[in-house]
């Protein structure tokens, strides 16, 4: 399944299903009546099992209330995640971010996954535009791909990790290089980050991608585009750290609840910065597009001066 958060005209936000080109409101085909869902977050939070909920509607012939997907304005899937962890598990990425900045990827990196806690409240979805930082003109992309949480968990065992994945979706974790460089370096523990948080379009079901989980691993496809040139041709299926790994950690005296997002980090040439400068940084008006294989395009835009 395809779940989304969408607005049309003045209603909304409200939770849907992509069917094809269309949008079904779930909000009705559940029989919710005036009790909203005003988007995926709540949906996972308001039921155990939403997928089986949502087939059994689907199947018993539920009232369905249906738009074309060209007429709806989508949001971030989820509006207001409890938490919004990013992570580091692509060594190529660290390696190269680490060198652009003068740094060296610390021995850390290498004993356990590692994280970060993100600003939550500066998610944006597709077609949003964003602004730089005040000052920015190290404005860089970030193409990741993140996880869902579908169940409340604290101290979860690696082989267990599936049973609290609801789905998958894009995140494009903007960053300014200056601010990062002079703050940490290596990674993305700092005032770099705070300003934008690009997800969506949709969140697809681990069950639509587990064909392609390998030991632990997801290995889809990952494009990104500025201006309609290409700048990152990559795979998710290169990452260092497994998802289990990196789930037992998160975890480790700490619980997830539904709906939490955890970017896995982002894919070798993933962005602008790991380029030594061969690649320009954005400015006002650039349009960035990351694709991933199994979810769609995610594509957003630099706010024109």
């Amino acid at each position: 399944m395809k779940l989304l958060t969408y607005q049309y005209k003045f209603f909304g936000p409200r939770a849907g299903l992509k069917q094809g080109e269309d949008v079904l409101d779930l909000t009705v085909l559940l029989n919710c009546g005036a009790n909203i869902i005003p988007d995926i977050g709540e949906l996972l939070r308001r039921f155990d099992d939403p997928v089986a909920t949502i087939q059994a509607a689907l199947n018993g012939g539920a009232d369905r209330a249906c738009l074309p997907l060209e007429e709806v304005a989508l949001c971030p899937p989820i509006l207001h995640p409890a938490s919004l962890r990013d992570s580091s598990l692509f060594e190529a990425h660290s390696n190269g971010t680490s060198r652009s900045n003068g740094h060296t990827t610390p021995p850390i990196w290498y004993e356990r996954p590692i994280y970060f806690y993100e600003n939550p409240n500066g998610l944006t979805g597709p077609e949003a535009s964003i602004s730089r930082k005040a000052g920015s003109v190290t404005l860089d992309y970030e193409a990741e791909l993140a996880l869902v949480v579908g169940k409340a968990g604290r101290d979860v065992p690696p082989e267990r990790t599936l049973e609290y994945l609801f789905g998958v979706t894009i995140y494009n974790d903007w960053t300014d290089r200056a601010t990062g460089g002079k703050e940490v370096g290596f990674l993305g523990m700092h005032k770099s980050k705070d300003f934008a948080g690009g997800m969506g379009p949709w969140i697809v079901t681990m069950d639509e991608v587990m064909d392609r989980w390998n030991g632990g691993r997801l290995d889809l496809k990952v494009e990104a585009f500025v201006n309609g040139k290409q700048t990152t041709d990559s795979s998710t299926g290169e990452m260092y750290w497994t998802i289990p790994q990196l789930f037992q950690v998160v975890t480790h005296d700490c619980t997830v609840v539904p709906g939490d997002v955890i970017g896995l980090g982002t894919v070798g040439g993933g962005c602008l910065a790991e380029r030594g400068g061969a690649l320009p940084f954005l400015t006002d008006g650039d349009t960035v597009e990351i694709r991933v294989e199994r979810i769609g395009t995610l594509r957003q835009h630099v706010k024109k001066a």
